[in-house]
């Protein structure tokens, strides 16, 4: 080989060991970004089933304490209204004055007196009914609000986690393209035959540019936290 000839076939292999170091970096790089976003998005998972289980069991206890609230009105109304009618028969109201304004509150007091004073042909078997304007504010009410809140929050929780771990997964796979890249720009740096090292390092630019894909298209790969 001439010197010329061995001086072109030096400078080739020096660009290529620089190519090969320059893979290498941005391969390195890039697979340290990645598994710290991983890092974060697997805790953010964590997290949101953490809460959404929270959520749940906030949830079923509103049900819960809902239902017995319930119950205590519902028994509460058969009572009073049969001392109403008791009273309409004896003129004697000690008793509905007493359940009205000792023990009733003053929501189910506000359902009872509508129901009350309802016409007759329209006046519906009880006044737990959304036409009521009390309804609503009934203590049994606003705990069943309250655990339907509940219920969403804990929807939107899993929906947050089964998207952070979509993610989570999306970071995994751009690892596996740059632990690729990583292999074979290494290997490049030990073969000598030049068509090999052009095709490893062809192998890893594709690497390079399929792992970046799959970060710039997922939510929140270039976040600071």
């Amino acid at each position: 080989m001439s010197d010329t000839a061995e001086s072109k076939a030096n400078a080739t292999q020096g660009a290529l060991a620089i190519a090969a170091a320059v893979l290498l970096g941005i391969a390195a790089v890039l697979t340290a970004w990645s598994a710290y976003r991983e890092s974060l998005t697997s805790d953010l998972v964590l997290k949101s089933y953490s809460e959404q289980q929270a959520a749940i069991s906030l949830a079923n206890d509103a049900y819960i304490r809902s239902g017995q609230e319930r119950q205590q009105e519902v028994s509460l109304f058969v009572e009073t209204a049969l001392a109403s009618v008791a009273a309409s028969e004896s003129g004697d109201t000690t008793v509905v004055d007493y359940l009205t304004q000792g023990i009733m509150s003053p929501e189910l007091l506000a359902a009872f007196e509508w129901w009350r004073d309802e016409p007759e042909e329209t006046t519906p078997l009880t006044p737990f009914v959304p036409e009521n304007p009390a309804f609503a504010s009934l203590p049994s009410q606003v705990l069943l609000a309250e655990g339907q809140a509940y219920d969403e929050q804990a929807e939107a929780l899993r929906i947050a986690a089964e998207t952070a771990d979509a993610n989570s997964d999306r970071f995994d796979l751009a690892n596996v393209f740059f632990a690729v890249v990583l292999f074979v720009a290494g290997l490049t740096t030990i073969v000598q035959r030049r068509s090999i090292q052009i095709g490893f390092l062809a192998l890893g630019s594709f690497g390079i540019i399929a792992g970046l894909a799959i970060l710039i298209t997922t939510p929140g790969a270039f976040a600071l936290g």
